[in-house]
C-alpha cells in the first residue's frame, strides 16, 4: 500500500512539473501557386506567442536547404519562432551541384517568382496569415537578400528586415566591379565581354537553353538588372545588412553603397555590419559570423544597437 501511495505521489509531481523547453523542427506541406510545397517551422516551445516571427529566405541554387538551415540558429536565445519555405521542385537530399537542377526548377527560378511565392506563403500559412501588421521579420541570405527587401516593401506584416550577403547594387554592376578588381571567375571576362553577355541576356530573357555562370538566361534576366536601392528607399522599418569584407559573390562595395545611402538619411533605422576578412557566408576561418549575426537578431528586434557585438 505504501509503495502504491509513493508511486501516485511521484506521478502527480511529474505532472505538476513544468514541461522542459525544447527546440522543435517541424515539416509540413502547403499549396503555393497550386503546387504542393515543403516548408519548415523551427521554434522553441517556450517562445512567446506575441514574439517576433522570422521568415527565412534562402540563397540561390537547387540544393536542399531545408536539411541544413537549422544549424545557423544554434546561437539564438530560447525564443525562436522561424518559418522557411523551400523553393519549388527541390527534392530531399538534392545537392544543387552544377547540372543537377531540373527543367521545372529552372523555369520557376526567377526573382519575381520567389517574391510572389514568399508573399503567398505569408498570406496562406495559417499562423503567418493571422499575424498582425509589422509582427514578422524577414531574414534573407545571399540571393534571399535580394528577395526580402521586395517582399518587405509589399507586405504590411513585415516589421524588420535583416539581410546577409547582399547589398544595394545591381548584380550586373557587381560583376563588373569584380572583373575590375581581378576576382575569379569574373576576372576571366573583360568588362566589354561581360557587358556583351548582359546584352545577350537582355535580348533573350526567357531562354532556358542558354546559360551564363551555371544559370539559364531566364534566371539572369530577372536578377542582373534589378536595382535594390529604390526598394530600400521605400522601406520605413528597421533594417540591418551584414556582409563579409572578402565576399567574392557580392562585392563589399554593394553593402558600402547602402551604408552611404542611409548615412544621408539619418531618420531611417539602418545598420550595416562589415565582418573583416569574412567571406560570402560571413565565415572568417573557423569563426562563423553568420551564427553570431543570427544570434543577435532577438536583441536587435528589441532595439538594441549593440545586438551584434562579438
Amino acid at each position: 500500500m505504501a509503495r502504491a501511495i509513493l508511486c501516485a505521489l511521484l506521478a502527480a509531481a511529474a505532472l505538476a512539473a513544468p514541461a522542459r523547453a525544447e527546440r522543435l523542427l517541424e515539416e509540413a506541406s502547403i499549396q503555393i501557386k497550386g503546387e504542393p510545397r515543403r516548408y519548415y517551422r523551427l521554434h522553441d516551445t517556450e517562445a512567446p506567442a506575441s514574439g517576433t516571427v522570422i521568415v527565412l529566405i534562402s540563397g540561390s541554387g537547387c540544393n536542399d536547404f531545408g536539411a541544413r538551415f537549422a544549424k545557423y540558429f544554434e546561437a539564438c536565445p530560447k525564443s525562436l519562432d522561424l518559418y522557411f519555405l523551400e523553393k519549388p521542385h527541390i527534392g530531399k537530399g538534392d545537392s544543387g551541384e552544377p547540372g543537377t537542377c531540373s527543367e521545372a526548377y529552372n523555369r520557376a527560378d526567377t526573382l519575381g517568382r520567389r517574391v510572389a511565392d514568399t508573399l503567398e506563403f505569408i498570406g496562406t500559412e495559417a499562423r503567418l496569415k493571422d499575424r498582425p501588421p509589422r509582427s514578422l521579420a524577414l531574414l534573407g541570405f545571399s540571393e534571399g537578400g535580394q528577395v526580402a527587401p521586395i517582399v518587405a516593401s509589399r507586405s504590411s506584416k513585415v516589421g524588420w528586415l535583416a539581410v546577409a550577403g547582399a547589398g544595394g547594387m545591381k548584380q550586373g554592376e557587381g560583376f563588373l566591379v569584380f572583373a575590375d578588381r581581378g576576382v575569379y571567375p569574373y576576372a576571366d571576362f573583360t568588362r566589354p565581354r561581360l557587358e556583351a553577355e548582359f546584352a545577350a541576356i537582355a535580348r533573350e530573357p526567357h531562354a532556358l537553353d542558354k546559360e551564363f555562370f551555371g544559370h539559364p538566361y531566364t534566371y539572369w534576366s530577372s536578377h542582373l538588372f534589378h536595382d535594390p536601392l529604390p526598394v530600400y528607399a521605400q522601406l520605413d522599418i528597421p533594417i540591418v545588412v551584414a556582409m563579409g569584407e572578402k565576399d567574392d559573390s557580392e562585392p563589399i562595395e554593394a553593402g558600402r553603397l547602402l551604408k552611404a545611402y542611409f548615412a544621408q538619411r539619418p531618420d531611417k533605422r539602418f545598420q550595416f555590419i562589415e565582418y573583416k576578412n569574412a567571406n560570402h557566408g560571413l565565415q572568417d576561418g573557423g569563426k562563423s559570423n553568420a551564427k553570431i549575426f543570427v544570434g543577435g537578431l532577438a536583441q536587435w528586434f528589441k532595439g538594441d544597437p549593440k545586438a551584434f557585438a562579438d
